[in-house]
């Protein structure tokens, strides 16, 4: 897709890979951008980003945990049109108390923010991208989901099923011009990692910080403009996206409806 003139929505754009996504989406000719996320003053600094890169940017203070809230935002919003572009960002880890001594509370609000309402995001917005001829919705997933587990059994859990919500799409592109993609960051030096223990790490993570690389924010972002721009993948299609070296590598996967 030819990013130049479109409208595009990416919630968690407070800060991290949806700060950075909406950034790059302004930089390369996006007319509007729509930034949602809970922390106001971090889409202030975003909206102040994005329209110093070009685009308008709005801001919506938007809680993906609430479904309701994301219900009532997506009559709103969808009842004036849709947008072009899609990026399903906002997520977050468990915490403490991580599971299985996770309250039940927590564990449906995992599951509402990581998957649930991306999943009905996904679902409203394509509906309504349909009869304007498609779009490209893109979703953040992690390589947690490609590996054999993961601490926090949440986050991956729900990371696997936004994976397969991905790939399950696959066959919108020919049947509603929508096109699903995937983008799974490696370790991400984004304040998400700060929110695994008590306002800091926790201690399981401390492996996992001293053998694995960090992407940035943008290392990621940039993947998202490629995944937008290259209307000749599949749908379904993914790309992970690690540092190895000190330099970014991309895995690609490929599927094929059925």
């Amino acid at each position: 897709m030819d990013i130049r003139g479109r409208w595009a929505v990416v919630t968690g754009a407070a800060s991290g890979i949806g700060r950075a996504t909406a950034v790059r989406l302004a930089q390369a000719g996006a007319a509007r951008v729509t930034l949602l996320d809970v922390n106001a003053a971090g889409l202030a600094e975003s909206a102040a980003l994005v329209a110093a890169a070009g685009a308008e940017a709005e801001t919506g203070r938007l809680d993906v945990g609430d479904l309701p809230a994301v219900a009532a935002w997506l009559d709103r919003t969808l009842a004036d049109g849709a947008p072009d572009i899609l990026h399903n960002n906002a997520g977050v880890v468990s915490g403490p108390a991580a599971f299985p001594e996770m309250p039940l509370d927590r564990l449906r609000w995992i599951v509402d923010v990581n998957l649930t309402s991306l999943v009905l995001m996904t679902e409203r917005v394509a509906q309504a991208m349909h009869p304007r001829g498609g779009g490209v919705i893109v979703n953040t997933v992690s390589t947690v989901a490609l590996g054999p587990g993961f601490r926090d059994a949440m986050y991956a859990v729900t990371k696997a099923g936004v994976m397969m919500l991905t790939r399950c799409c696959a066959s919108l592109k020919e049947e509603w011009g929508v096109r699903v993609a995937g983008v799974l960051p490696g370790l991400t030096d984004t304040p998400i990692l700060h929110t695994t223990g008590r306002d800091r790490a926790a201690d399981w993570m401390a492996p996992v910080l001293a053998n694995n690389e960090r992407c940035t924010p943008d290392d990621i972002a940039a993947a998202v403009i490629d995944l937008i721009a290259d209307d000749g993948l599949a749908g379904g299609d993914w790309v992970a996206v690690r540092r190895e070296n000190g330099a970014v590598t991309r895995q690609w996967g490929h599927d094929t409806p059925v």
